[in-house]
């Protein structure tokens, strides 16, 4: 069975559970209907039937509503107990019970729509592999990652996770640490280098001195942030639960008044159950499943009602650069030539002497020379300088790219046009590769992590809705993060960042009385997304925690989506205030009508149940509505279109102009990136 098969068989087994009370309750219902309508067996029989379905389906309700008692506390659980006991007291038991199944049916669409079990967390440990090879001398032996002791020499070879954090003692190589620390392109590692535990090694054989392991390593103190963070969130009081405080003692005395004017306790039974804030109970939450089912259809997962009111209150929106405003991959983006050769000519050089290279930038440059159609042969000579550059020969031509320190350590003549181009390239975030042929450099290539087409206008649309504090949070040195600033339209952003400090922002910004949404898509972005108000995660791109620990999932990676989310979330706000709206009415009226001695207990229950179907008549709306398309017009659609990466571009998780080894995996403010 594929894995798709056994999520949706447990979806399945899921659903099935939560419809089986509610089908439970129906049947008992129709029983105890069929069983007195046809004069079947004894009066207690069909009594029997219609009292279980009420304990089936309320037990839990009243139990609540008996704590709630004991605490002081008003809710629509204490509503519904007060209500129903007499409603049984004086034998309407049939209408107690179809109170229950509208409120059995309600919980079940709740628990399967709101509370998801966020499972990912668990199961974040497993990112780090559970064996690690050490070595011993002269040989090597393959043990369980929980045996491993500090100082132990670890052997991690290319397209392996590394399993401890450590420091690098032997060996070089390109290490994605996009899911821990953020940095948006392959760090290279030499000897010194740190490392850490989930990352993933690309290129070379690493040996690796243990400095932590277990529960010390830094991807187990991200899933402890992300704990903390989550528990931080306290539960919000419900609307209903409010309107019940005043509520529920006004229609006791109504009742009183009822029964102490007719004589008749059925007249009292009536007014209590026309007054069950059933209604009232679901106006907020069916508005909110038809909401997040619209957006379900849109790409928008959305984990609970609360977050469509806090969208609504956004004070500060912060957003991780990488992989969230960008696609988080090198590039070629521009390709500037010098000295009469030919941009075609330059990438060529470029491609052939980086063809055998396992970088990432090469693998952009060889990509971009395959889209346009050039032949690449194979170079001759070939020689990699590790975190400088490239040399080759083709053709009876010597080339070298890289560096501009790289080529004039080659003897390469560097004019100064091309010097102030590279420079040019690194203030607007870029990575020159200069390219020489045969000690002359005739031009460059500048590499970026691509800004997605949509972004500029998606920050547009969301400074139109209100979300006028927008900050880019990012891992990138503040060169390259001051280039995509100002390119999108973000005033705010924050550089060099780990994950402890993405969350000790939000934790700041929330501590000033502000709503604040993050949005993210990485491992290192899990603490903050559970931290904030609204977590917000790019779901194609980003790993299961972050999706887990966010409450909005944006799942076909487009920021626009955002918008869509923030003008929905009005939308549902409305309703629901409709929804309330209209509860009142009907409970003002039954109970008007109730007081008269007009209804009996179960004219009052379909006079109550009328409300329900209205409301979620309503709510049912919502799910035809179409949020405003600022961000996704048939223009937007076309630059998408025109901009949208070629297949033949190598994917990699996470990217930005190079920087030097870091043996604290931390990006220096002042880097402007480097080439090896």
């Amino acid at each position: 069975m594929s894995n798709a098969d056994a999520v949706r068989d447990e979806r399945y087994r899921e659903i099935l559970v939560l419809s089986l009370v509610p089908g439970l309750v129906l049947a008992l219902i129709l029983g105890s209907w069929a069983l007195a309508h046809w004069n079947v067996g004894p009066t207690f029989l069909n009594a029997s039937l219609a009292l279980a379905a009420v304990l089936l389906g309320g037990l839990q309700r009243f139990i609540s509503g008996i704590k709630d008692v004991f605490r002081a506390k008003i809710t629509v659980n204490v509503f519904v107990t007060v209500a129903l006991a007499i409603t049984i007291a004086v034998g309407e038991f049939r209408a107690a019970a179809v109170i229950i199944f509208i409120m059995a049916v309600v919980g079940a669409l709740e628990s399967y729509t709101l509370d998801r079990t966020r499972r990912a967390i668990r199961d974040l440990l497993h990112f780090a592999p559970p064996t690690a090879t050490v070595r011993h001398g002269d040989y090597e032996v393959t043990v369980p990652v929980a045996e491993l002791k500090v100082n132990d020499l670890v052997v991690v070879r290319p397209g392996e996770r590394i399993p401890i954090d450590g420091v690098v003692t032997a060996g070089s190589s390109a290490v994605n640490e996009a899911p821990i620390t953020g940095e948006s392109l392959p760090v290279e590692k030499i000897g010194g280098s740190g490392v850490f535990a989930g990352t993933l090694n690309e290129t070379g054989r690493l040996e690796i001195r243990t400095v932590k392991t277990g529960d010390d390593t830094t991807l187990a103190r991200i899933v402890h942030l992300v704990e903390v963070a989550q528990e931080t969130k306290a539960p919000i009081q419900s609307v209903a639960d409010r309107f019940t405080v005043w509520f529920f003692p006004t229609v006791l005395v109504l009742a009183l008044i009822g029964y102490l004017t007719s004589g008749d306790i059925k007249v009292a039974v009536a007014i209590l159950l026309v007054a069950c804030p059933c209604a009232f109970a679901i106006a907020t939450p069916s508005a909110v499943a038809a909401g997040i089912a619209n957006m379900a259809r849109r790409s928008v997962l959305i984990k609970g009602g609360i977050f469509f009111e806090l969208a609504g209150k956004i004070d500060t929106l912060l957003v991780d650069k990488t992989g969230t405003l960008t696609f988080g991959r090198p590039r070629v983006v521009e390709i500037v030539a010098a000295n009469g050769a030919a941009e075609e000519e330059i990438l060529k050089l470029a491609a052939v002497a980086e063809k055998y290279s396992e970088h990432p930038l090469a693998s952009a440059v060889v990509a971009m020379a395959r889209e346009r159609g050039l032949e690449v042969p194979d170079p001759t000579d070939f020689k990699i300088e590790v975190g400088m550059g490239v040399t080759a020969s083709h053709d009876c031509n010597s080339i070298v790219v890289g560096r501009i320190e790289f080529l004039r350590e080659r003897g390469c003549s560097v004019s100064p046009a091309i010097s102030r181009e590279a420079v040019a390239q690194a203030e607007r975030g870029r990575t020159a590769i200069l390219v020489a042929r045969d000690e002359h450099a005739v031009g460059l290539v500048a590499i970026a992590d691509e800004i997605r087409p949509e972004t500029a206008r998606a920050v547009t649309a969301l400074k139109s809705l209100g979300i006028h504090r927008i900050n880019m949070l990012t891992g990138d040195n503040s060169r390259v993060a001051q280039a995509v600033a100002r390119q999108i339209g973000v005033d705010d952003f924050q550089a060099g960042l780990l994950p402890e400090d993405k969350q000790r922002i939000v934790k700041e910004l929330r501590t000033q009385g502000q709503v604040v949404a993050m949005v993210g898509d990485g491992i290192n972005d899990a603490p903050s997304l559970a931290l904030a108000d609204i977590g917000i995660v790019m779901g194609a791109a980003g790993t299961d925690v972050a999706i887990e620990a966010a409450d909005v999932t944006l799942m076909n990676d487009d920021l626009g989506r955002l918008v869509d989310f923030v003008q929905m979330s009005r939308k549902v706000l409305r309703r629901i205030k409709l929804n309330i709206f209209f509860s009142i009415i009907y409970n003002a009226a039954g109970l008007l009508l109730g007081v008269l001695g007009l209804l009996t207990p179960v004219l009052a229950v379909l006079f109550q149940e009328a409300g329900c179907v209205t409301v979620v008549v309503s709510s049912t709306l919502i799910l035809w509505s179409r949020p405003g398309r600022a961000a996704h017009s048939p223009g937007m659609r076309r630059e998408r279109k025109a901009m949208a990466p070629p297949a033949s571009v190598k994917m990699t998780t996470d990217q930005s102009p190079y920087k030097k080894s870091d043996s604290a995996a931390r990006v220096d403010p002042g880097t402007t990136g480097v080439c090896r």
